[in-house]
């Protein structure tokens, strides 16, 4: 008796050959994606790592048997949240560096197994889109509900490629998640339908041109808004930076004692000088006094400056704050807006923007982790801040990341970022994410010097915040809803 082969339009996309994948390799494949996320991950990332980290197990999960995609999905968010455990173990405690890696591996598993899913039931050209549509869209809910904003999202993997994050002024962190995962997801199923899996050449075709073509158009942009250049004015900024103090001191004299004179010289007549975060604890009749001797030197200087505080008041009641004098001896105070889960558990966290106006433009005021929202630093761009002010207090290994971090607010918004910081690095970045100055901070006293473009340069992001990325969540529910309609066999594309 004759055997009877299904013509290949009767083949349910993606699904293997009868010599499916066996789950050794499988794993194996998992296991490589898993590394190429934990280096995309990593406190200073290798940003090749995470346009490569889909293919292997997406091939992997497509080539094998059904219901595999989930374990071989939940290997990589394992191994991928590796580089980062003992960071979070150290910041946040045991609990929740174990639920920030469960956390990955239920990211990961939930995005493999979609995508192999769409694959099987979407013709290729939209399948294709899956795995970077569902990471965006998981990237605009953290966004919405997460009291860590940002923080930990792939997107800081590009960093270094600045040609790449220009995308982040069109549609932000989700926008540029979406453009660097496409090309992998691609790759997975080319190589996918290489090792057997049912995958119509033409759909694959078609796919590839559809991805291509995001991304050279992606790049494009990317490598227009480089080249434009920022004409206008630029203001002369310096940043100090030193690790004497463990803590937060309670004296203020001797806390001044060590920052008072190298303030002398280095604030810039007409420019402004930013001080870290939190370097002294004072009560409220305290850091009045401090204010003043602020203002005094702003005035001497004929400069802007800004300091960070801790403050506790007659009722116990503390303050992240930030004292900012300018050169006419006015000050203003900025309370920060977005406090750290459990490590300022005593602050009382502000509600209210800082917009300042000085000779050299507008500047805005943020503090520390307040740069890991977007939505703060887009409120600044509306609000027309030509440069952001930022005192900062890291933990010294996780310098290059926060630092970077908060650059890629400037590109998303369109503003320079002066950021200084204790056990970190001081920068001044431009609205193009470029570094124009930085220096680690060390116990002596480190100082940073650079020229601050202070013309804001509008951005559509500034415009339209995550329209993006909730377009990407959308189209996840329309995959879903759509693929029982889509049929067998319409990977053809």
């Amino acid at each position: 008796m004759s055997t009877l082969i299904p013509p290949a339009d009767r083949i349910e996309a993606g699904a293997p050959t009868s010599n499916a994948l066996p789950l050794s390799p499988a794993l194996a494949m998992a296991a490589m994606s898993g590394c190429l996320l934990a280096l995309s991950y990593g406190l200073h990332p290798l940003w090749p790592a995470a346009w490569l980290a889909p293919a292997p197990v997406l091939a992997a999960a497509i080539a094998g048997p059904r219901g595999r995609a989930w374990t071989l999905g939940a290997v990589m968010g394992l191994i991928g949240g590796t580089s980062t455990f003992g960071y979070y173990l150290f910041v946040m405690g045991w609990v929740p560096a174990v639920m920030i890696t469960a956390l990955h591996v239920l990211l990961w598993a939930g995005a493999v197994r979609f995508a192999t899913s769409m694959t099987r039931r979407l013709p290729l050209a939209a399948a294709v889109f899956a795995l970077p549509a569902f990471l965006a869209g998981i990237e605009t809910l953290v966004l919405a509900l997460s009291p860590h904003g940002s923080a930990g999202s792939l997107a800081y993997s590009q960093m270094e490629a600045l040609a790449v994050i220009q995308v982040a002024a069109l549609g932000g962190v989700p926008a540029l998640v979406f453009v660097v995962l496409a090309p992998g997801a691609w790759l997975g199923l080319a190589v996918g339908r290489l090792m057997g899996a049912a995958l119509p050449g033409r759909g694959l075709a078609v796919a590839a041109v559809l991805v291509g073509a995001v991304v050279a158009a992606s790049l494009g942009f990317g490598v227009w808004r480089l080249g434009e250049s920022e004409t206008g004015p630029r203001v002369a900024v310096a940043m100090l930076a030193s690790d004497r103090f463990a803590r937060s001191p309670e004296d203020w004299s001797r806390v001044w004692a060590v920052y008072g004179p190298a303030a002398e010289r280095a604030a810039p007549a007409g420019g402004i000088l930013v001080l870290p975060e939190k370097i002294a604890l004072l009560t409220t009749v305290e850091a009045q006094a401090a204010a003043a001797q602020i203002a005094d030197l702003a005035r001497r200087r004929s400069a802007t400056v800004l300091v960070g505080l801790e403050v506790r008041d007659l009722g116990g009641v503390y303050r992240n704050q930030a004292v900012l004098a300018g050169p006419d001896g006015r000050i203003a105070l900025y309370d920060k807006q977005h406090l750290v889960p459990g490590r300022e558990a005593r602050d009382l966290a502000g509600h209210a923007d800082l917009l300042w106006r000085t000779p050299a433009g507008r500047v805005g005021v943020a503090i520390c982790k307040d740069m890991h929202f977007p939505d703060l630093g887009r409120s600044y761009g509306g609000q027309g801040a030509a440069v952001m002010l930022v005192p900062a207090w890291d933990f010294v290994r996780d310098a290059w990341l926060s630092d970077r971090l908060t650059a890629l607010r400037g590109v998303e918004s369109g503003y320079a970022i002066v950021r200084a910081t204790r056990e970190g690095i001081s920068s001044l970045s431009d609205s193009r994410g470029r570094i124009l100055a930085e220096g680690m901070s060390s116990p002596g006293m480190t100082v940073v010097t650079g020229l601050a473009p202070t013309t804001p340069a509008p951005t559509l992001y500034g415009r339209v915040g995550n329209l993006f990325g909730w377009l990407c969540v959308a189209a996840c529910v329309g995959m879903i809803a759509l693929s029982p309609y889509a049929g067998r066999g319409k990977g053809e594309g």
